[in-house]
């Protein structure tokens, strides 16, 4: 018997007959919410794990820079975000100690990521925080020559390079929001406050061929940075707030008509199956700005705060307790729906690059263990794949995809492209002044892909819109979802195993065999 199953298709929601065949999983149900996350916040800040408290960190006459991630934690942003209530509490206990007003700097942790726009900064800090400290709200900027600082080496021989401002404060604190296993710890500050130069030695494809990015415990990414740490951990004082929300992805009319229908046929009415047509006649235009414009439910489940470490620690196992999913055995075949939503393209456009990230990259390390997909499988992906850049965010991104990955590099013999890019003044001005990302972002989030690229024997796009597009990604097309499948059973045999990976909400595949 076959099973009814949404499938996201870019910023479209398609209604599927999976075959009997295939295993789907789900996301699990949200974590409860805290209940009342402002107590729980100053709670966490009036008991640090493992440090001194504030008052005895900082008086009257200390610099304090307040850091906090930018706008691709969490995806997509959160409709009430808890950095606000975060930066109220520590205000609050700063003013109690008697720190001075204009001895507080903000400072948005952009890495290499384009810088946030007011209307994103006041939603992240609120609307009362950014009134009052608009002057004092800084974007990292990794271009800075002057605002940057070498704090240490590693063993290895990597620079450790981060903000100067955020280096030479009396103390640093971090709002940081952990979202999936890859983020929070040292990350947000070796990453979020990084230059090029200290981001490069752990976003290389060398490093990233290796494990999942998703599996801190095997990760050379993970291993880097915390090294990188390490090497400066006795030159900064930091103060990290550490936060975990569930997985309450959908708010308002979405909940009710993109939630997963599982066994429940109630939720596939004649309204839903209507209203979801009729969103798929809708212009592309107004259908991205939906998406732009959509929040997300996330409510804080917990909140650590003091050592950076061991608040990091505590904050993985609510992580890891919310996201991961187990599952039993590895699959020829794993099929994904993709919506046209990225870390990196809030209030933009899915370019295929971005798409490749997505795929390569984010989906395919959505594991721990051992992956759910077998060596030289195949993943199948719904989404219409438009050549569609924003010039403005990603003026690297179009001459990345148009101009080298048309030559078919291999992925390991692109530093001179990367080198390149790096010195490119066109891309470093808009980087710095037009809100674009760094230009060697774009061959970064290709090396982001690289684990999929070797392990994956092809990926099948059901329903692109660009042969041309795929045949640049190195892709297969199929124009809908049987087709695809039908292609993978000519390459596997009708016996192959086959899961599909409900998503979003996101999850981590738990695979534990040998």
């Amino acid at each position: 018997m076959k099973m009814k199953e949404i499938i996201f298709h870019g910023d479209d929601v398609l209604l599927y007959d999976f075959p009997k065949q295939t295993e789907i999983f789900y996301a699990k149900e949200p974590l409860d919410p805290l209940e009342d996350e402002v107590a729980a916040i100053e709670r966490a800040i009036d008991n640090p794990i493992q440090s001194k408290n504030l008052s005895e960190l900082v008086d009257s006459n200390s610099k304090v820079a307040i850091c906090f991630d930018d706008i691709s934690v969490p995806l997509p942003l959160m409709k009430n975000d808890v950095r606000n209530i975060a930066a109220k509490a520590v205000l609050k206990k700063l003013k109690s100690i008697g720190v001075k007003k204009e001895n507080i700097v903000f400072i948005c942790a952009t890495g290499l990521h384009r810088k946030c726009k007011p209307d994103e900064l006041s939603h992240i800090l609120g609307k009362s925080v950014y009134k009052q400290y608009k002057d004092q709200i800084l974007n990292h900027d990794a271009e800075d020559k002057k605002n940057l600082k070498i704090l240490g080496t590693t063993e290895e021989g990597f620079e450790v390079e981060i903000n100067k401002t955020a280096a030479e404060s009396d103390l640093i604190i971090y709002l940081n929001i952990s979202f999936i296993p890859l983020n929070g710890g040292w990350k947000s500050i070796i990453v979020g406050l990084g230059s090029y130069k200290t981001i490069i030695p752990h976003h290389s494809p060398e490093i990233l061929k290796n494990a999942s990015f998703n599996d801190p415990h095997t990760s050379d990414l993970h291993r880097i940075i915390w090294e990188m740490g390490e090497a400066i951990k006795d030159k900064i004082k930091v103060f990290t707030i550490e936060m975990a929300v569930n997985n309450n992805f959908f708010s308002g009319v979405f909940k009710k008509l993109y939630s997963p229908i599982r066994e429940d046929k109630e939720k596939l009415s004649k309204w839903k199956k209507m209203a979801l047509f009729l969103i798929r006649q809708m212009p592309r235009f107004i259908k991205s700005r939906v998406r732009n414009k959509m929040r997300a439910n996330y409510e804080l489940i917990g909140v650590f705060a003091g050592d950076i470490e061991k608040s990091h620690e505590k904050i993985l196992e609510l992580v890891e307790k919310q996201l991961f999913v187990p599952i039993d055995k590895q699959y020829d075949v794993i099929i994904y729906g993709v919506p046209n939503m990225s870390p990196y393209n809030v209030g933009s456009a899915l370019n295929p690059l971005l798409l490749h990230g997505l795929v390569c990259g984010y989906l395919f390390n959505m594991y721990s263990g051992r992956c759910p997909l077998k060596k030289n499988g195949i993943v199948i992906i719904s989404n219409p794949a438009y050549d569609n850049f924003d010039s403005k965010q990603h003026p690297s991104y179009k001459n990345f995809f148009h101009d080298v990955l048309t030559r078919k590099p291999d992925i390991f013999d692109l530093k001179n492209i990367e080198k390149a890019y790096l010195k490119n003044e066109d891309y470093i001005n808009k980087y710095r002044h037009k809100f674009a990302y760094h230009g060697t972002h774009a061959p970064i989030i290709y090396y982001w892909g690289v684990l999929g690229l070797q392990n994956i024997d092809k990926v099948i796009v059901a329903g692109a819109k660009s042969r041309k597009t795929l045949d640049i990604l190195g892709y297969d097309h199929a124009k809908d979802l049987d087709e695809a499948i039908e292609e993978c059973k000519r390459e596997k045999g009708d016996s192959l195993s086959m899961a599909y990976f409900c998503i979003p909400p996101i999850f981590i595949a738990e695979l534990n065999i040998k």
